[in-house]
């Protein structure tokens, strides 16, 4: 899939957290040890950032000065490249709420769609709710309903996504009864507990929880099935057996 770019606007609510920025323009905690200039984060991008998983330290590319809340960062996750700027667009800036962030997005549709819809499930809120309508369309050329649409069409196009991916382990789990062993009956019982888990993840706007009800679902399916149930018993015994032993250094000789 082609990768493309996508560019969603949101309303700021609070400045904090509050971090640091170091001599090398690289994102900080609030206590790094070496110091740095102070930064507002905010929760738009705080929720952007968790929702990205693993990803490289971000990297100011306009950092803040007198206006602690009005700076430029980039951050990469795997495929994807974002570029969130953070400025005022009412009044002078007194309050965190006079500030916005625009959020650019370089991936696949896909991708996009996903940290969308855990943006979304982070904050708590909608995003294109703001608290001054008239400026914040001035500032960016944009209805209410034309970033409404935006967001909305992308995490639809996410929550899709993981419903398609719980229906397929349903499908799999559908298969599979009345054609196992009694152990097997036993790790059908984790799926469907999982399955049901995982839709109501969805229904809560949780992604990572969707995933981890249906990574542990993948697992029992596994299980389950006489077929593939010693292949994987098999390599978790290897796995156990690789385990370094563990020598306690702390006793004295």
């Amino acid at each position: 899939m082609e990768e493309g770019k996508f560019v969603l606007w949101a309303q700021v609510r609070t400045g904090t957290p509050q971090m640091k920025v170091d001599k090398e323009g690289v994102l900080r905690p609030n206590a790094w040890p070496e110091g740095g200039s102070l930064v507002y984060l905010g929760d738009v991008t705080q929720a952007v950032l968790s929702s990205l998983g693993p990803h490289s330290p971000p990297e100011f590319i306009e950092r803040p000065g007198f206006d602690e809340q009005r700076w430029t960062i980039s951050v990469q996750s795997n495929e994807l490249k974002i570029l969130i700027r953070s400025e005022s667009y009412w009044g002078f800036g007194l309050f965190a709420r006079c500030y916005l962030n625009k959020i650019e997005i370089i991936g696949t549709r896909n991708d996009t769609a996903r940290i969308a819809f855990d943006i979304i499930a982070s904050l708590g809120r909608d995003p294109w709710a703001t608290t001054f309508p008239f400026a914040f369309r001035r500032k960016t050329e944009l209805s209410i309903n034309d970033h409404q649409e935006n967001w909305t069409e992308l995490i639809n196009a996410g929550k899709y996504e993981l419903a398609e991916n719980i229906e397929l382990i349903a499908d799999q789990y559908r298969k599979l009864i009345g054609k196992v062993d009694k152990i097997g009956k036993e790790h059908l019982i984790g799926v469907d507990e999982n399955i049901t888990t995982a839709r109501q993840a969805l229904h809560d706007r949780n992604a990572p929880a969707v995933s981890r009800a249906l990574s542990r679902a993948e697992r029992s399916l596994i299980l389950a099935n006489p077929k593939t149930r010693s292949n994987l018993e098999e390599q978790m015994n290897e796995s156990d057996d690789e385990e370094i032993p563990f020598v306690d250094l702390t006793e004295s000789e």
